[in-house]
């Protein structure tokens, strides 16, 4: 008996020794052979990867100026389950986050939703008095706003962000890459609805993003668009009007100013979306006579006409059985009075009989119509040119005066300037320099496409545009003490009663420093020649920047 007992108790010990055994085992396999998989799992539960977002980079004018750059705001959420009084919330905030009362009940109101987005970019003292609610649910995140100083100024040109800071048009598109910088990381202990809990664990900084330094002059930027501005007002023009200010030697791009505009930190708040684009690279329009400084320039570098050469101007020209009616009759006139009262008669005849279509087009494609001048903005057209093997004798002859063909005034200013620097086709410019902080990593330099013209043309063709301004369809444009040349165009668009009325000048005319173009787009009221309506515009610019860069008389 005392036997059995004791096998007894020797199977029960070996039992409990085996059990304690296996709890070992156990306890050894969950402490240290799982323990790292066990604690990586109650780290991703506990620990977040929160995105930092980095500075964007700033954007100067040419003199050093701020035109787009940062200022403190926020962000605000909500988890919507904590949220016991919605209604009151939504009262409470909804003038602060600029929302409808309806709209952002319904967001707080949301119970299924444990986390949502109730508005990004908030200003900095709606934040701070969001803060001070102290609203249980309510959570904000300090960010940074895009921030256009000058509002309006420079607004097509410039674009605009969205609400994830990215650029949308503009440069803010173009140089998005740049400006736009790289995001940090930061690895922390979260609670259950995201909040940082304690010290990150890891934290990799954002690098801010690169500075864009343009070429734009704010102060003639200034001039341009009030110049505009007084324009619209006078001439209501139904689509509106477009300047453009050029260094013609370098291609440098001054200023760059369409009305309609917007103001670039309200973005939205415009009647049409087509107010964003930028007119000055992507409008298409018949230049009109301002075209014949390249028809001109072509016929006098072919050696095919002098500036005292003598024509009759009966007021018509007829080809291939087509009367084409000029504006104007003017008898008897030389090739220098052609160009000073814009004969269209004298061109027609000059174009068809002389250079002739396969001229005509190797100085079109020369001077840079039908091909994207390469400017550092988006949305930029190419014009619209007939396929040299479609054109007929009566396209031709329109050509001559600028008609049959579309540019973009981008186009246009460039191929001006290349007819009076001495003949050479510069790509425009905008963007001067990209910087990160002092150091400059990547300058935009002049540079010349092609030369067009030789200089002796180009010399030739500046006196006969000076006689235009002194004397001919451009008087408007004289500017007291300075010598000026220029050209006006106006263009009958295809709906009768619709004009486009556009004056480009430059000055001073022995040594160009600047060059300026103005489109009108078919105005309403008190005229519709550009030399008329256009070319005083342009005088208003002009003048007000030939001073400012105190250029000698």
């Amino acid at each position: 008996m005392a036997s059995i007992n004791k096998k007894r108790i020797l199977l029960v010990l070996i039992t409990f020794l085996f059990l304690i055994a296996c709890l070992v085992a156990r306890l050894i396999w969950l402490q240290i052979v799982m323990a790292p998989k066990y604690s990586l799992a109650v780290k991703n539960q506990t620990t977040s990867k929160i995105v930092l977002k980095p500075q964007r980079g700033i954007i100067y004018d040419a003199n050093g100026n701020i035109l787009a750059t940062n200022v403190s705001g926020g962000d605000v959420y909500a988890a919507p389950k904590n949220i016991k009084h919605p209604d009151k919330i939504a009262n409470q905030l909804y003038s602060l986050l600029g929302m409808k009362k309806d709209s952002l009940y319904k967001l707080l109101n949301n119970k299924n939703s444990e986390w949502t987005v109730l508005k990004k970019n908030v200003p900095l003292d709606n934040i701070n008095k969001i803060k001070k609610l102290n609203l249980v649910g309510i959570y904000t995140e300090d960010t940074s706003i895009r921030s256009y100083p000058d509002d309006n100024l420079l607004s097509q040109t410039l674009g605009f962000t969205g609400t994830d800071g990215n650029g949308l048009y503009g440069l803010e598109y173009s140089f998005d890459k740049y400006l736009k910088g790289i995001p940090g990381l930061e690895i922390a202990n979260t609670d259950e609805v995201g909040h940082v809990i304690g010290l990150p664990e890891k934290l990799y900084k954002p690098e801010k993003g690169d500075d864009l330094v343009l070429t734009v002059d704010s102060v003639i930027q200034g001039y341009a668009e009030t110049a505009i501005e007084k324009a619209y007002e006078t001439y209501s023009p139904a689509n509106g009007i477009t300047a453009i200010v050029m260094n013609p030697k370098t291609g440098d791009i001054l200023a760059m100013a369409n009305i309609p505009d917007f103001n670039p930190n309200e973005p939205n708040k415009v009647s049409s979306l087509d107010t964003w684009s930028n007119p000055a690279v992507s409008y298409l329009y018949e230049p009109g006579s301002v075209f014949k400084v390249v028809t001109a320039s072509a016929a006098l570098e072919e050696s095919l006409v002098t500036p005292n050469e003598q024509f009759y101007d009966p007021g018509y020209y007829i080809v291939s059985g087509h009367r084409i009616n000029s504006w104007t009759k003017l008898g008897n006139i030389d090739f220098s009075q052609a160009v000073a009262m814009s004969s269209d008669t004298v061109f027609m005849k000059i174009i068809v009989e002389r250079l002739k279509l396969n001229t005509l087009y190797k100085y079109i494609n020369a001077f840079g119509f039908g091909s994207l001048t390469g400017i550092q903005l988006p949305g930029e057209a190419s014009g619209m040119i007939i396929p040299e093997k479609n054109v007929h004798p009566v396209d031709l002859a329109s050509m001559s005066f600028g008609q049959g063909i579309a540019v973009t005034p981008l186009q246009m200013i460039d191929a001006f300037s290349a007819v009076i620097n001495g003949g050479y086709l510069m790509k425009p410019n905008i963007v001067k320099e990209i910087k990160s902080g002092d150091e400059v990593i990547k300058e935009f330099k002049p540079q010349v496409i092609r030369q067009v013209i030789s200089q002796d043309t180009s010399n030739t063709m500046k006196e006969l545009l000076k006689k235009v301004v002194d004397e001919g369809t451009g008087t408007a444009c004289q500017i007291p003490g300075f010598s000026v040349g220029g050209k006006s165009g106006t263009t009958e668009n295809y709906s009768p009663g619709k004009y486009t009325a556009s004056f480009a000048a430059f000055a001073p005319v022995d040594d160009p420093q600047v060059a300026v173009l103005v489109v009108i787009r078919n105005p309403t009221k008190n005229g519709h020649m550009g030399g008329e309506i256009a070319a005083p515009v342009v005088k208003d610019i002009l003048s007000n920047t030939l001073r400012y860069l105190m250029i000698k008389k």
